[in-house]
């Protein structure tokens, strides 16, 4: 009993301290499970591409940096979403992953309007959802409380576990019981029910802010190599070969004939220009497959095939889909923004419990 008290408070006491954080959390990441094509409905003018001057000729993605720079002069180039359908627009990310998000139509190569990522509502959800608005240390703020749900879910599965072997009574609600019981039955089974998808939500997110750490965790597990890390660019090589953005696709192509799904570039001397695949087999939305070529000889550096990577690598390359409920389609999206809102029942009946408990003992 003294160590079942002692969960308890554990329990209570971080519940009451991570709650509202996990429930902000849950909340939002309900709503962004669907972001994309929330985006779409909202802003069809950025989102969607002119299908009537769709004549199956898309303009080089060369010209789209052009156009874009012409447009943008002070603004520097991060990454490329390239389109992944007949009818998305190329998104074109500046000066950092937060920043001035351009999009441009794949057909026309018409510039077609930019924003930063908060002046739009569900921008602004999703950096509520993974800094609270305040960088790095709502990250990690974010990090920590998953940390906690992840320990409040163990507490929880051990402080419901029925001391006379009835694990029955622990997955009913009683309707029609008092309030206090009614409450109680919510908080019980609502964990009980919830309880694995929580955990593995805490896990992959945790993955998700303390990635170092996770993945050397995940390859210890797995007795894995960690991820090579690819050589860097070559200064000296400045000025030796003119290859442009195209050319360097074209041989990504050949080299994993599989979707181009974002093109990073460098953002420093010895950064490489960076091509992200999707081979059919992967979760992964954006895939993990990556190119990378130096940025002044257009050089093949490395090649990073998901399929081949080693068991820890690839392991952790699936804790992301997982996180957004990618892995099964449709039915797990739903089912992810469904188990958002445990957070919140939780937490209110939680705390009207603690509450409950607090009065009764003012009055003793």
């Amino acid at each position: 009993m003294r160590i079942r008290r002692v969960i308890f408070n554990f329990h209570l006491y971080m519940g009451l301290a991570a709650g509202l954080f996990l429930v902000l959390s849950g909340l939002t990441g309900s709503m962004i499970v669907f972001r994309e094509e929330i985006e779409t409905l909202i802003h069809p003018e950025w989102m969607q591409a002119d299908m009537a001057s769709n004549n199956s000729n898309a303009v080089s993605l060369q010209t789209v940096l052009d156009t874009v720079k012409r447009a943008y002069p002070q603004d520097k180039l991060l990454s490329v979403r390239m389109p992944r359908g007949s009818q998305q627009t190329y998104l074109l990310k500046m000066n950092d992953a937060h920043g001035l998000f351009v999009y441009v139509d794949p057909y026309s190569g018409q510039l077609l309007g930019g924003h930063r990522q908060d002046e739009t509502f569900m921008g602004w959800l999703a950096l509520v959802h993974t800094e609270l608005l305040i960088g790095e240390p709502g990250k990690t703020i974010l990090g920590v409380s998953a940390l906690l749900l992840l320990c409040m879910s163990v507490t929880g599965l051990i402080l419901w576990w029925p001391r006379n072997g009835k694990i029955s009574r622990g997955l009913k609600i009683s309707w029609s019981a008092p309030t206090k019981k009614l409450v109680f039955d919510i908080h019980r089974a609502l964990g009980i029910y919830a309880v694995l998808f929580l955990l593995l939500i805490a896990f992959t997110g945790i993955s998700l802010v303390f990635n170092k750490p996770v993945a050397e965790f995940v390859n210890f597990l797995a007795a894995s190599p960690p991820r090579p890390t690819p050589p860097p660019s070559n200064p000296d090589g400045r000025g030796q070969v003119n290859l442009s953005i195209d050319d360097l696709l074209r041989e990504a192509d050949r080299i994993l004939p599989a979707p181009t799904t974002w093109v990073n570039f460098p953002q420093t001397p010895q950064a490489s220009v960076v091509v992200r695949k999707k081979l059919p087999e992967e979760w992964h939305p954006n895939g993990r497959s990556f190119i990378y070529f130096d940025q002044y000889t257009g050089k093949v550096l490395f090649v990073e095939n998901a399929l081949t990577a080693s068991m820890g690598t690839r392991i952790y390359n699936n804790l992301y889909p997982l996180h957004i409920g990618e892995t099964g389609g449709l039915t797990t999206r739903v089912l992810q923004l469904l188990i958002g809102f445990s957070p919140l029942i939780l937490f209110a009946t939680g705390y009207i419990m603690w509450r409950n408990r607090s009065k009764v003992k003012v009055r003793k």
